[in-house]
């Protein structure tokens, strides 16, 4: 991965934070009302949102969207 790309430093930082929230979900510890950071949505958007993806990207962007959607599911079923 290109570190020096803006678009990879991106999907890095969102990345962590993906995996933080499935950690905080893992320990049942999740408020989707606390704060918009812990919305999936709101990475959802900030992944929907960079622009120029190289198409080298595209399938950290589709784990990543994968992995927000399994957060979102967890939370259903409780």
């Amino acid at each position: 991965m290109n570190y020096h790309n803006p678009a990879a430093q991106e999907l890095v930082h969102i990345d962590a934070m993906v995996a933080r929230l499935e950690q905080l979900v893992q320990g049942e510890r999740l408020d989707w009302k606390g704060t918009i950071v812990t919305q999936p949505d709101y990475w959802r958007a900030r992944i929907n949102g960079i622009a120029d993806l190289p198409p080298g990207l595209q399938q950290q962007v589709d784990m990543l969207l994968a992995r927000l959607d399994a957060i979102e599911a967890v939370n259903r079923h409780r």
